[in-house]
């Protein structure tokens, strides 16, 4: 059974006026008695309310007189009520009395257009009517034209805008303060973020025509500094290789990162660019950059890698822990307790009991200017004002030899006597095996195996063993270069202090003043100022 909402008739008759009322089917509702009311106020039919609600809510098929008077047939007849938003009509139909007239499309047009309605009926929902002619049922036949809404103009960015360092996941659930991710990188030509434009709407009418216009739209703007461009099709470009940051609604980009301190606050940096620390760089971080790096304060006992130079306003403090490297030079108020390494120079005030080595030189200069305790290696010369202690301290001192060659020379050394130490332990099994197989013994499968495997391992270390004792020989050759180098003393040289030219040493018997020490032959000699 199909839905179908319940409706009335009008049933005009010789002794008065009745209606007929109608249940509703399946799911379809009964007769509304507020609909009922208006139908039968518009046609100024009098009736006595009481029974006829009754009547009606008992959605029944029943026939009730209204009133004594005699009418003329009732034609089909159309209500409708527009939308507060003016945006829609909605039709109520009802029957025609018997043998009086249905309406045609025509006049139901004609009776919008009466009331000013200058939109056209929805067609199919017209058709659906016309075909099948429901009553007391609601027909949304008119609809305006909904004005378009345009979409506010908007950046779209293309990097981390969130400013606040959030520590990366562990495996166990913890969470590392060393890796906040607070620098975000970016490369030239790299696309930062994105504008896009307003796009304004469409104007819409109502069912009598009257303008209804979308709301208005925003344009957004994309401001940025000179280190990125905005391109015509609205995507923000970076100029240059380094980091990017939004402050106060700008896009900045710069080749130079600035923090004020390495700390918890940042976690560990690793940068493609230059680095400015307007404070310090604190124990336990590590910072690697391709570029320079510039500390105003202090380095503490971190690790710190950088591609060109570094400088340090006021000292390396690296508690026997830190550990400095360069690509260039590396030029510090003072370095204590720390390892420092540079393809460049190192510039300090005084070195004290610390590891420095440079592939060129070392000068320590200043009211002070001393290296005590520890080593200092420098491919050329290495220039201080004093040199040991007279606490007699161990302090080396070399020149002559590029210190990476140095450390390369002992590396190699250390491999080869292990690998000797392992033949020395191995050869003799492999052997014995052998000698056995010669008498005619019968081994396991598993044995012959080993053997096989331990002879494989034996080869292979022979081989390694060889190379390493070539490239001995190449480094042992600069070794006996006529490079000219020296160890010059400004103020004092104390005794016990040793000092290696290439690789020949000599360890200081009495304090020296004002000198200089070369090598002259198989020997370290001074020489006067």
């Amino acid at each position: 059974m199909a839905d179908r909402n319940g409706y009335f008739q009008i049933v005009p008759k010789d002794d008065g006026t009745y209606i007929h009322f109608f249940p509703s089917q399946g799911s379809g509702e009964p007769v509304n008695v507020k609909d009922l009311d208006s139908y039968l106020s518009t046609k100024n039919i009098p009736y006595d309310k009481i029974p006829v609600y009754t009547a009606a809510q008992k959605n029944e098929d029943t026939i009730i007189k209204l009133n004594a008077n005699k009418i003329r047939p009732v034609d089909e007849f159309m209500m409708f009520f527009v939308s507060e938003d003016r945006m829609s009509v909605t039709s109520r139909f009802y029957p025609p009395s018997d043998g009086a007239s249905l309406m045609t499309e025509e006049e139901i047009r004609n009776d919008f257009k009466y009331n000013k309605i200058t939109a056209e009926p929805d067609k199919e929902a017209l058709d659906g009517f016309m075909k099948d002619r429901r009553y007391c049922t609601d027909y949304i036949l008119v609809k305006g034209t909904p004005p378009k809404e345009g979409r506010d103009g908007y950046v779209e960015y293309k990097f981390n805008t969130d400013p606040i360092a959030r520590p990366a996941p562990k495996e166990d659930g913890s969470v590392d303060f060393h890796a906040l991710s607070t620098v975000r990188a970016c490369g030239e030509g790299q696309v930062l973020a994105i504008l896009h434009k307003e796009e304004h709407g469409e104007i819409g009418r109502d069912v009598f025509g009257e303008v209804k216009r979308p709301k208005e739209v925003k344009k957004a703007g994309l401001r940025h500094n000179k280190d990125c461009t905005l391109n015509d099709d609205g995507t923000l470009v970076s100029n240059v290789d380094g980091h990017v940051s939004l402050i106060d609604g700008v896009v900045f980009v710069s080749s130079v990162l600035e923090l004020e301190n390495v700390d918890v606050a940042t976690g560990d940096i690793n940068y493609e660019g230059n680095l400015l620390v307007n404070g310090n760089i604190c124990t336990g971080y590590k910072v690697n950059v391709t570029g320079d790096i510039e500390v105003k304060g202090v380095i503490e006992a971190a690790e710190v890698t950088a591609g060109g130079q570094i400088t340090v306003a006021k000292g390396i403090n690296g508690m026997e822990k830190g550990v400095i490297k360069a690509g260039n030079s590396v030029v510090a108020k003072y370095i204590n307790s720390a390892t420092v390494e540079s393809e460049g120079m190192i510039q300090a005030e005084l070195i004290l009991n610390s590891r420095v080595s440079a592939k060129d030189m070392i000068r320590v200069q200043g009211r002070k200017g001393f290296i005590t305790g520890g080593y200092a290696r420098a491919g050329s010369v290495v220039e201080a004002r004093t040199i040991g202690s007279d606490m007699g301290g161990d302090t080396i001192i070399e020149v002559g030899v590029d210190p990476a060659l140095k450390a390369r020379h002992a590396q190699l050394v250390k491999e080869n006597e292990e690998i000797r130490a392992s033949l020395a332990r191995t050869e003799p099994v492999l052997q014995a095996t052998i000698d056995r197989i010669k008498r005619g013994e019968k081994l396991p499968p598993e044995h012959i195996a080993k053997m096989k495997e331990l002879n494989n391992v034996i080869d292979q270390q022979k081989k390694t063993r060889d190379k390493n004792l070539e490239e001995l020989a190449e480094i042992e050759v600069s070794f006996d270069s006529d490079t000219v180098a020296e160890v010059v003393v400004m103020s004092i040289a104390y005794a016990g202090t040793r000092i290696v030219v290439s690789d020949t040493s000599l360890v200081l018997k009495k304090d020296y003043q004002y000198c200089r020490f070369r090598r002259e032959g198989a020997d370290v000699k001074m020489v006067a100022m």
